[in-house]
């Protein structure tokens, strides 16, 4: 079961995710930094974009993996409504991201993310569970 949450940095925000997988983690962390700019709830499952990520380890993964959904939304113009991990480990995801093109009608953006930042970022495997943690530059 995953889980996200966001939490306060100064003038940056945070993100916080659980999973009982890595690839549950990341989809927790894609899924939080999607609601962060447009509510997740306000965008259909009309489309599904392919996003596949190599990385050294899991905490660069996180934010390459994480650089690329922002791409999709802000650069593609792609609302995500849904991640899905289909393959996953501490080296390389695949992920499908569920979701539709920007409606000025019907999704409202929160707010403009510049970037995936390595401060404080973390992604272990503790208690037999995945948590991780970004903060993203506003």
């Amino acid at each position: 079961m995953k889980h996200f949450e966001h939490f306060e940095h100064t003038a940056d925000i945070g993100i916080a995710a659980l999973g009982d997988s890595i690839g549950e983690l990341y989809e927790g962390l894609a899924e939080g930094l999607a609601e962060f700019i447009c509510p997740r709830a306000a965008v259909a499952t009309a489309a599904v974009r392919e996003v596949a990520v190599e990385a050294e380890d899991g905490e660069a993964l996180a934010v390459d993996f994480l650089s690329a959904v922002l791409n999709v939304i802000q650069a593609d113009r792609f609302m995500i409504a849904a991640v899905r991990a289909r393959e996953a480990d501490e080296h390389r995801i695949v992920a499908e991201l569920v979701g539709e093109p920007y409606d000025p009608t019907r999704h409202e953006i929160h707010t403009e993310v510049k970037a995936v930042t390595y401060h404080l970022l973390k992604v272990a495997r503790e208690a037999g569970r995945w948590g991780g943690r970004v903060v993203l530059d506003l």
